[in-house]
């Protein structure tokens, strides 16, 4: 929680503005209500028009200043929570950036999706949706009674009795009563399979299980209705107590209203704004149950995002020795990727610094699974040495990696190949372009390095977004560089001179490319099959 509220510094005083903006415009209820009433009863003993006057101008002021000030409250808040929302999103996406590999590989894609999404969104709703509303429900409340005080003092005070009950009673009974059961398991399994569904359509299309797919979302999203149903009754009881106390205030209003006009401590003009000021005054607390209803959600939403927001270093230890980042030799004994389903034959090999070790063989035969072991995303068997140490958590600030899921944001050529080192220069850009002969089609186009590549790269042929990726990757500066099939969509002609360029360029690093191609590059080729057990 501690850390949520430093998200509120830089935008606290325009959630206060909102805050007081919002409180103004139930305080301009409040007075529109009472000036109403007030015109109205005097209206009717027919005075001159010059008694009425102000209580005129007065409804058509608060009248219109509840509206604006209304209108001009949800610009300040929503403006404030969604910069909040974004710094929030932008600070849990700097963290995740941070996870190694091998930790990443162990998340549930599901739940992180939905921390990414719901949570944030859930956790700028606890200055918008419960906060803010429950500062001004007080504000309009203390500026009501504050009327009736002064008309009338033990009315006043018996009405202050019930509007405080109300405005903590309320709130606090609904946040306990409706601790979530499940629903953000629900969600999560929602989440995945969304995903799946999204990342497998084509394959369900295909092999007839569109339909499983389906029904596992149904049941998911079943549990989530299931789950809010159950909160939302619990908040209807909220919602009925605040119903008994704004009729007994109403009523007690009305007494109290009644016998001082019979004591003559209250002008007969002044009754029916005693009688009527309790409507608007707990006006504010109706909104309440419902969204204290969400607090317990909101506060599991902002423990989930906590660790997100504590961790302020890298994995990576920075105990990589000096020699590590120099020169790295790997040694594969007996390693096997575990995959279920797979027979793959162990692999053996000494990959030395200024070598290329070539892996190839047949789709299925566990190439892209042995780059996956090497960085953690698989188990295996066997055992891979850095330099004669085991494969360590620490080992993978060594690799610089291209993996056939690379992705191309929806920005400029730019900022994408810069991902590969932010203080790269243009220059040192245009040299990797040049490398993968992209540099001529880049310099052509209208806006050059700042061509956007349009989402998923729709912009670029298939060839042209892996060679986009190749340059990002040559900006890097590490040890060993590991390629998961680099020339996917390229012409035999393309490969054999990228290729060539690439290995010189690399002559010093440690390289491990997995291909289908045959690369007329010196080198360890090693072909995969698939073991007979």
């Amino acid at each position: 929680m501690k850390n949520l509220l430093t998200l509120l510094k830089p935008n606290w005083k325009q959630l206060a503005l909102g805050g007081f903006l919002g409180g103004l415009s139930l305080g301009a209820a409040v007075g529109l209500l009472a000036a109403s009433a007030w015109l109205i009863s005097m209206a009717s003993t027919r005075p001159p028009i010059l008694v009425l006057e102000v209580a005129i101008v007065a409804v058509r002021f608060f009248g219109l200043s509840r509206g604006t000030l209304k209108y001009a409250a949800r610009i300040v808040e929503h403006d404030a929570a969604l910069k909040i929302q974004t710094t929030l999103r932008i600070k849990v996406y700097e963290e995740i950036s941070k996870f190694l590999p091998s930790t990443f590989v162990k998340l549930n894609r599901g739940n992180l999706l939905s921390q990414i999404i719901s949570d944030v969104e859930l956790v700028q709703d606890l200055w918008l949706r419960v906060f803010m509303p429950w500062l001004n429900a007080l504000i309009a409340g203390v500026s009501g009674l504050g009327i009736i005080y002064y008309l009338l003092p033990n009315a006043g005070s018996a009405l202050s009795l019930l509007f405080l009950a109300s405005i903590f009673l309320i709130p606090i009974l609904a946040s306990v009563s409706s601790v979530p059961q499940n629903e953000r398991e629900h969600e999560a399994e929602l989440f995945s399979q969304v995903m799946q569904v999204a990342e497998s359509a084509n394959e369900a299309l295909v092999f007839n299980f569109k339909g499983d797919l389906l029904i596992e979302m149904d049941i998911a999203q079943d549990g989530i209705a299931i789950a809010q149903e159950r909160n939302a009754r619990r908040a209807g009881y909220s919602s009925a107590l605040h119903i008994l106390i704004l009729g007994a205030a109403s009523i007690s209003a009305l007494y109290f209203a009644a016998q001082g006009f019979l004591d003559n401590e209250l002008a007969g003009v002044n009754v029916a704004v005693i009688a009527l000021l309790p409507l608007v005054i707990f006006e504010g607390i109706a909104t309440l149950p419902t969204a204290f209803s969400q607090l317990s959600k909101i506060m599991e939403a902002a423990k989930n995002l906590a660790p997100y927001l504590e961790k302020t270093e890298l994995e990576i230890p920075a105990i990589v020795s000096k020699s590590l980042t120099q020169e790295v030799t790997i040694n594969f004994r007996n390693m096997n990727p575990i995959i279920t389903g797979a027979n793959c034959a162990p692999l053996t090999a000494t990959v030395e610094p200024g070598e290329v070790l070539i892996i190839m063989g047949k789709s299925g035969s566990g190439k892209s699974s042995l780059i996956n072991s090497l960085l953690g995303f698989t188990e295996f068997t066997g055992s891979i040495d850095i330099n004669g140490e085991s494969l360590a958590p620490k080992h993978e600030a060594l690799f610089s990696v291209l993996l056939q899921d690379d992705f191309l944001f929806a920005t400029s050529i730019r900022e994408n190949i810069k991902i590969g080192n932010p203080e790269a220069t243009d220059r040192e850009i245009q040299d990797a372009l040049e490398i993968v002969e992209l540099s001529e089609l880049v310099s052509k186009l209208p806006n050059g390095l700042d061509t956007h590549v349009g989402p998923l790269g729709y912009n670029f042929s298939g060839g042209e977004k892996q060679r986009m990726k190749l340059a990002r990757l040559l900006l890097r500066s590490t040890p060993v560089f590991v390629l998961d099939e680099p020339f996917e969509f390229l012409d035999t002609a393309q490969v054999a001179r990228i290729s060539k360029r690439i290995a010189e360029l690399l002559a010093s690093k440690t390289v491990i490319i997995v291909s289908h191609l045959e690369l007329d590059i010196s080198a360890k080729v090693i072909t995969l099959v698939n073991s007979p057990n």
